[in-house]
């Protein structure tokens, strides 16, 4: 009996620290059918796929993160915007966080990324690619103006207005989230729209 309980006593060890083992040590995809799992901000994912990181369309920020895995509607949607993005001569589309290889919570940063779902796309479109110690360390614009109420006029390009424009119109984005500061600048450049 005594071995009994130590031996479950040494399961219930191994299984409490396997269920708190970080999703940033998982270091490749679950195999299986794409599936996410749960939600955007307590999920996962089947069958993720990493987002290449060699592409002429677009650039994958902070690689060595590894936070550049989504299921592969995320990846058809990230290519179409940035090919949207090069025809129209927009400049370079920077693309952030999106999920680690089995989804999960990150260590740091967003709730949400857990289901291979989301994407962050930088504001930003460089007329240049950037090196590869810029897409390492990169240094965000902050276009929200200090006092929260409106956009940095000097910052806010037509290019931006663009972009979100862009994503809105496809046919797959159930949602995008800026700043109420962008929101109420997108509103002013509309007008009437």
């Amino acid at each position: 009996m005594r071995r009994v309980v130590i031996t479950c006593l040494a399961l219930a060890a191994f299984c409490a620290g396997a269920a708190q083992m970080p999703w940033q040590k998982i270091d490749h995809p679950i195999a299986g059918a794409p599936s996410a799992i749960g939600s955007f901000a307590n999920g996962c994912i089947i069958g993720a796929e990493p987002l290449p990181l060699e592409a002429g369309n677009y650039q994958v920020l902070r690689p060595d993160q590894r936070r550049y895995f989504g299921h592969p509607d995320l990846l058809l949607f990230i290519q179409r915007l940035s090919n949207q993005v090069k025809h129209l001569g927009l400049g370079e589309l920077l693309v952030g966080d999106m999920a680690m290889p089995a989804g999960g919570r990150f260590s740091s940063g967003h709730a949400s990324h857990q289901s291979g779902l989301d994407a962050d796309i930088w504001l930003q479109t460089p007329r240049q690619r950037w090196s590869a110690y810029q897409l390492l360390k990169p240094q965000p614009l902050d276009l929200v103006a200090a006092n929260g109420r409106g956009v940095v006029p000097r910052l806010w390009r037509p290019e931006t207005a663009a972009l979100i424009k862009l994503a809105a119109q496809d046919d797959q984005v159930t949602r995008i989230f800026v700043n109420p500061a962008i929101k109420k600048q997108l509103c002013l450049d509309a007008g009437s729209d």
